[in-house]
């Protein structure tokens, strides 16, 4: 007897997160809406003093994960406008879990950021310096800013992640920062020279796997 099944991928264009995906296994995601609506100005800092330390972690402004985000040092503000943003400086962030989904087998980091990170996204885990760069990357139509996506293969890591941590910085404006992990690992991200979406509304995959 033939079973047939069927894994869906939904990529999409919108304003928090470049691609909606459904992961296998057991997941958790988080997003952070960049303005100073959800995180107030007293406590993010404003223009004037954008480089004077944060007054707490940014919570997530909704998702399941316990991850929050940080600025490490350097420049960075929640604007009125709806961003978060450097003021023409650097800026060193974090976004760091200290009890992680369990198994976690890859990680998705992806958001609306107006240009390239002077330093690319890197990951380490379990207090370390492993400094482990995305195996993919994804560059996607988005508005105002492209939509940039990385996705880690964590598979190889054979330690219990009991901890983990992204490392991040540049000159930029972000409208949203979303993080996805799953126990399960499977890559969303193409290939680069397959990598590109379109503007259209909707692109669906499907993945099938036949088994007797």
């Amino acid at each position: 007897m033939k079973t047939k099944f069927c894994l869906f991928i939904l990529s999409s264009l919108n304003a928090s997160a470049a691609i909606t995906y459904i992961l296998p296994g057991a997941s958790e995601q988080s997003t952070w809406i960049l303005n100073n609506t959800n995180y107030p100005t007293a406590t993010y800092r404003s223009f004037g003093t954008a480089a004077q330390p944060w007054g707490a972690a940014a919570l997530p402004t909704s998702g399941t994960s316990s991850a929050t985000l940080e600025k490490v040092s350097g420049s960075g503000y929640m604007s009125s406008a709806g961003f978060m943003y450097t003021a023409g400086q650097i800026g060193n962030f974090r976004i760091s879990d200290t009890s992680p989904l369990a198994s976690m087998e890859t990680l998705i980091f992806q958001g609306g950021i107006s240009a390239p990170f002077d330093r690319a996204p890197i990951f380490n885990y379990n207090g370390g310096t492993q400094a482990i760069a995305a195996q993919y990357f994804l560059l996607s139509p988005g508005t105002p800013y492209p939509d940039r996506v990385w996705q880690w293969d964590l598979t190889g890591i054979m330690d219990p992640l009991t901890s983990y941590e992204i490392l991040f910085s540049g000159h930029v404006a972000a409208t949203s920062l979303t993080i996805d992990v799953s126990n399960s690992y499977l890559q969303i991200i193409p290939e680069p020279s397959t990598g590109l979406l379109g503007i259209s509304a909707l692109v669906l995959t499907l993945i099938c796997r036949r088994r007797v």
